[in-house]
């Protein structure tokens, strides 16, 4: 971008198209949430074009063209994670926010019951059955919707446009 045009004041539809390229560099994993929820802000409050130049500065492709939005499959395969299987470019467990809480609380809250059992010398009522089984029902519901953070398959298009137009808002 030259000098001139980066002093040229953005519009709303700019900022819009800044937002969409940054949500596609988080579903591509390039950037995590704080870094989407710091970077739109700092679209959502540029004046000029350099101003929001610079937020595309470390990502491939840069910023979007005027009716560009560079979707992930453009910008090549995702890399293979450790994880194993992957949904989207991400572990499957990440669609499943509650099963990774279930795993996590399920087994501080057991280890925490097998030292006081070790401790005392006798098993005691297992107490962490209680919030295993609230995080368990909320397991099962995600499961039973197919989860949250998924995979966007165009059908609440509409929806999210209305989430961006209000993120908009608030900034």
């Amino acid at each position: 971008m030259t000098e001139d045009q980066g002093k040229l004041r953005i519009s709303n539809a700019d900022r819009d198209k800044a937002i969409a390229q940054l949500q596609a560099a988080l579903d591509e994993g390039r950037i995590d949430l704080a870094e989407f929820d710091e970077r739109a802000k700092t679209a959502y409050e540029a004046k000029t074009n350099a101003e929001l130049d610079l937020i595309f500065e470390d990502l491939p492709g840069g910023r979007p063209k005027t009716g560009e939005v560079v979707p992930s499959e453009q910008a090549g395969p995702p890399a293979p994670g450790v994880h194993g299987h992957m949904h989207g470019g991400r572990p499957w467990i990440h669609r499943f926010p509650a099963l990774r809480g279930l795993i996590t609380v399920g087994g501080i809250t057991t280890a925490i019951w097998v030292a006081t059992w070790i401790g005392t010398g006798e098993p005691t009522y297992f107490w962490p059955i209680w919030p295993i089984l609230g995080l368990g029902i909320a397991t099962v519901m995600q499961f039973v919707n197919g989860g949250w953070g998924g995979d966007d398959d165009g059908d609440d298009e509409d929806e999210r446009r209305r989430r961006d137009r209000r993120r908009g808002d608030r900034y």
